[in-house]
C-alpha cells in the first residue's frame, strides 16, 4: 500500500519529575485518500522512511472524519487559487478514546456552524470565510482567505510594529464574535494572522461555540485559557484577551 505521512505528532509523559518522550503517533495517507494512524516507540527521524512492517496501522473510518455536506451549508467557489486557505481537521487525537475519536467530526460542524455565521456578519478583524469543500456528499475542508504570517512571527520581524492598533483590532473582534452569540474559547498568537497591511485577523474556529454552550475535548490552548472553563462564556476569551495583551507588551517599545 503506497502511503504518505499526513501528520505526525511525539508524546511526552512525566516521570521521576521530568518530562520524557514515550511514542510517536503517525497518520497515514493513501492515494485513494484513505486514512489510517499507527504509533510506534521510536522517534520520527527526518527524512527518513518509516517501515510500515513495523507498525500495526488503524484505518480511520472516513464518517467519523468528515461530516455530512448538508443543504445549509455554504458551498465554496470552485475554482480555488493560491489566495485561499484550505482547513482540515488534525486526526492526531483520533483512536486515544473513544470521546476525543468522535470529537472531530464534531470539531468540524463547530466551525462551520460559527463561521456560517460570521459569514452573514463579517468583519475586517475575523477571517474570511468562503465555505466547504465538498466530494462524495461530504465535507472535506473549509476554505478561508489565506493570510501571509502568525502573530509571533511578525512579532519576530524587525520591523515597527503598532501593538495599540492590534491590541484594540482584536478586542473588536472578539466584541463583534460576543455580540452575534459566540465564543472562540481558543484564542491565543497563534490563532492570530496577520495580513498584508499589519491588521490581526483572528482564525480557527473549531472551538467556537454559541454562549452557554458545553465545551467539548478541545477547550482552548494551554496557558492561554482558564483551566477550569466547561461552558462557553464571554470570560473565556477575555481572560484569553489579557494573556494576548501581556504577549503583545513584551514589544511595545
Amino acid at each position: 500500500m503506497d502511503l504518505e505521512i499526513y501528520q505526525n505528532n511525539q508524546a511526552f509523559i512525566w516521570e521521576d519529575d521530568d518530562l520524557k518522550f514515550d511514542h510517536t503517533k503517525l497518520v497515514f495517507k493513501s492515494k485513494n485518500e484513505e486514512y489510517f494512524y499507527a504509533t510506534t516507540p521510536d522517534r520520527l527521524i527526518p527524512n527518513h522512511d518509516v517501515d510500515l512492517s513495523k507498525l500495526k496501522l488503524v484505518p480511520i473510518p472516513m464518517n467519523d472524519i468528515w461530516p455530512p455536506f448538508a443543504a445549509s451549508f455554504t458551498q465554496a467557489p470552485e475554482p480555488l487559487s493560491d489566495l485561499h486557505y484550505v482547513k482540515t481537521p488534525s486526526l492526531l487525537l483520533y483512536g486515544d478514546t473513544e470521546e476525543a475519536s468522535r470529537e472531530i467530526g464534531a470539531q468540524v460542524l463547530n466551525e462551520i456552524a460559527a463561521c456560517e455565521v460570521l459569514m452573514k456578519y463579517p468583519h475586517p478583524n475575523v477571517a474570511t470565510y468562503f465555505g466547504c469543500i465538498a466530494k462524495d456528499g461530504r465535507v472535506r475542508g473549509l476554505c478561508f482567505t489565506k493570510y501571509p504570517r502568525t502573530l509571533p512571527e511578525r512579532m519576530r520581524m524587525p520591523i515597527p510594529f503598532d501593538v495599540h492598533h492590534c491590541q484594540q483590532a482584536i478586542r473588536e473582534a472578539v466584541e463583534h464574535m460576543h455580540q452575534h452569540g459566540l465564543i472562540h474559547n481558543d484564542l491565543n498568537p497563534a490563532n492570530i494572522m496577520i495580513d498584508d497591511n499589519d491588521n490581526p485577523v483572528i482564525i480557527d474556529f473549531d472551538s467556537c461555540k454559541p454562549e452557554g454552550a458545553e465545551l467539548g475535548v478541545k477547550a482552548g490552548t494551554h496557558g492561554w485559557t482558564k483551566d477550569d472553563s466547561k461552558y462557553a462564556v464571554r470570560e473565556n476569551d477575555l481572560y484569553a484577551l489579557e494573556r494576548i495583551d501581556e504577549f503583545l507588551m513584551q514589544f511595545k517599545k
